[in-house]
């Protein structure tokens, strides 16, 4: 699905990543889980672009359900990873510095809960893929990649977790920083992870603001569907909804 000029969204299951086309050459934002290999390949198929094509693999953070694939893609195409230097670490060994904001105890009474676990199970989306040689950006980097993407460090669902913006496409790429599905409890709209799946969720609210101000018409998220609008109306909203 097309979502902005020349953005193209996937989503083999709960999470969203997506194919950023610029000038024959493509920057994929995220790599799903292990099991999204294959629709990525359909999908250059459909473009008419190969593996050869594909210039980097720019993660939003270091989760397994966005690292996916993109130690495949690096290992048998010789495709870039990039991540943030706080993500670095965990994107290499896939081992976490602590524990997250809560457990999972509270969710167990949610039917999404289920559906998302069973989903990433079904595709290895439940332990990270290490990847083994993997570069580093910081906070504000324009990177030179296909579209030109601007990375924004909005910590507190990893300590590195980033949105990503697409100014010539006036889209914001917001990874986990803020989705428009609850993954664990089903609930829509703009808002932050749950607190079973974030480091510090208190943070990741406060972080919300370093996203306000952004020339972007369309917010494109790890999950849940595109939200059109403004990205400080996005922000109000994830505000209001607060930890779940």
């Amino acid at each position: 699905m097309q979502v902005a000029e020349g953005v193209h969204r996937l989503s083999g299951g709960v999470t969203n990543f997506y194919v950023v086309e610029d000038g024959g050459r493509i920057t994929l934002i995220d790599a799903g889980t292990p099991g999204d290999w294959d629709l990525f390949i359909r999908t250059l198929r459909t473009l008419r672009r190969t593996l050869d094509d594909v210039d980097t693999v720019l993660l939003t953070h270091a989760h397994s359900d966005h690292t996916g694939f993109a130690e495949r893609a690096r290992s048998e195409a010789g495709v870039k990873v990039r991540v943030h230097a706080e993500d670095e670490a965990l994107a290499r060994t896939g081992t976490p510095r602590g524990k997250n904001a809560a457990g999972y105890g509270r969710y167990l009474l949610r039917l999404e809960a289920y559906r998302t676990l069973f989903s990433l199970f079904r595709r290895g989306g439940l332990k990270i893929v290490p990847i083994h040689e993997v570069s580093t950006f910081g906070d504000g980097e324009t990177l030179d990649t296909p579209g030109r993407p601007r990375v924004v460090h909005a910590p507190g669902h990893t300590e590195g977790s980033c949105a990503v913006l697409l100014e010539s496409r006036r889209a914001l790429v917001t990874g986990d920083v803020m989705s428009t599905l609850n993954p664990l409890t089903g609930h829509t709209g703009p808002r932050i992870h749950p607190d079973a799946l974030n480091r510090d969720s208190e943070l990741a609210l406060r972080s919300l603001d370093n996203l306000t101000g952004f020339p972007a018409d369309v917010l494109l998220p790890g999950h849940g569907d595109p939200w059109s609008g403004s990205v400080d109306d996005a922000v109000r909203l994830a505000k209001a909804a607060g930890r779940s």
